[in-house]
């Protein structure tokens, strides 16, 4: 199959007698080519989108110049094959990845022919000499520019198919974020108004004196009360991620002491753990732990809602509590100096395939969507525990159990003793 070169040199009427012209034509023109590059580079500059090409000032410049008088050198050697033609190539797929039209090509090479062809005629005064070499001439910058210009054609569909594809994956990425956040806020004002409902039904209850006993009353209340408190953590999350993904979440990160951390923690979810038959399992109630780099308050966010979550997908079984220091790296391994403490949430419960795990901790993502109507919360309590988690250094994920069944939820925490800064900072955005 004939390539396009060899078509184009067919069209032109570009034969082996033109090249041998060329080779002998070369010589004579070499002398001119300094002037020739000169003459270039003061007038392609001034075309209007020349800075997208000319950004490395004198230094680009002088390089610049010197490449193009070894293309004119290229152009009279009389080789014009398939290797000479991917390097014309090469500047159209250049061009296009930089924004520059194919009219800059057009113009520079009329500069060039205008020079060459006038610097011919000096060296050929006669008609009749320099005709021939002339037709060679103009034949060879005509395939030159008809290569270049093929090369943006097929630079500028090979642009077009993958800014194509990029906007197909966009409108994709764009529906499913959409799907997403219609899912989530369906969930979510069903989450609100359940709660709102509650406190309205049982305050009205109150209000119109049903109740028949003192101590009916008080269970009522205890219920508006529990309701209350799940509404606010809910309108918490909310504002928490909000305020996360616009950047102004600030942090109190100072030595914190873990063992008051846990101690303080673990008793909010031991009732929940009990009232499902549940056991709550600490295994460092023993251990002793250190102090850790890290804001107190969020910290204790971030293993309520680990443990909470813990409680909420088991059945049955156990949730289990433990720690891992891991040991200090050697010097000159390349490892990181800060060392991090491991905490360890394990339970029995229902687990989380792997495919799904990162997904988990994506904003607006239902933990579980299939079972949301079954589960109680909004779904942002993983999205705002890794995010506060990376402000505080650490890190966070989600693997499977142990035995097999169940989630093993981790998270790491810088050591107080391998962080370099002891006073309290502001943590900066995202």
């Amino acid at each position: 199959m004939e390539s396009f070169i060899e078509e184009v040199k067919r069209y032109l009427g570009f034969t082996t007698q033109d090249m041998a012209l060329l080779r002998q034509l070369g010589p004579r023109l070499e002398k001119h080519f300094p002037e020739m590059a000169e003459r270039f580079y003061a007038q392609i500059p001034l075309h209007p989108n020349a800075f997208r090409v000319f950004t490395g000032g004198d230094i680009q410049m002088v390089r610049l110049k010197q490449t193009l008088q070894e293309w004119a050198r290229g152009l009279f050697r009389g080789v014009y094959e398939e290797e000479y033609a991917a390097e014309r190539y090469q500047i159209g797929y250049r061009h296009v990845r930089v924004g520059l039209e194919q009219k800059y090509v057009i113009s520079a090479m009329g500069i060039v022919r205008a020079f060459l062809n006038e610097r011919l005629l000096l060296e050929m005064p006669s008609g009749e000499e320099s005709l021939p070499y002339s037709g060679a001439l103009n034949k060879i910058l005509d395939l030159d520019l008809n290569l270049m210009c093929e090369s943006y054609m097929h630079a500028t569909i090979q642009n077009l198919k993958k800014l194509n594809e990029q906007l197909e994956q966009a409108n994709r990425e764009l529906a499913s974020a959409s799907r997403t956040k219609d899912e989530f806020l369906s969930h979510i004002s069903h989450e609100l108004r359940t709660p709102l409902n509650s406190i309205l039904g049982f305050a009205k209850m109150i209000l119109d004196g049903m109740c028949e006993s003192p101590a009916e009353e008080h269970e009522l209340l205890q219920d508006v009360f529990s309701s209350a408190q799940h509404l606010l953590a809910l309108v918490n999350d909310i504002l928490d991620i909000r305020r996360i993904e616009e950047g102004r979440m600030t942090l109190r990160i100072e030595n914190v002491d873990l063992r008051q951390v846990l101690d303080s923690t673990l008793p909010l979810v031991a009732m929940q753990a009990a009232e499902k038959g549940l056991r709550l399992i600490n295994e460092t109630a023993h251990v002793p732990l250190p102090i850790v780099w890290a804001d107190e308050i969020r910290l204790r966010q971030v293993l309520l809602n680990l443990l909470s979550n813990a409680v909420k997908f088991t059945k049955e079984g156990s949730v289990t509590v433990r720690v891992q220091t891991p040991p200090e790296a050697p010097e000159g391994s390349g490892i990181s100096s800060t060392r991090r403490i491991r905490l360890e949430i394990e339970d029995t419960g229902i687990g989380i395939p792997p495919e799904k795990r990162d997904a988990a901790f994506e904003a607006f993502v239902q933990f579980h969507q299939i079972d949301a109507r079954r589960f109680r919360g909004a779904g942002l309590g993983l999205a705002i525990s890794r995010r506060l988690i990376e402000l505080m250094g650490g890190r966070i994920g989600l693997e499977s159990a142990t035995n097999g069944q169940g989630t093993l939820a981790w998270l790491l925490v810088p050591l107080a003793e391998t962080v370099s800064s002891r006073r309290s900072l502001a943590a900066g955005p995202l």
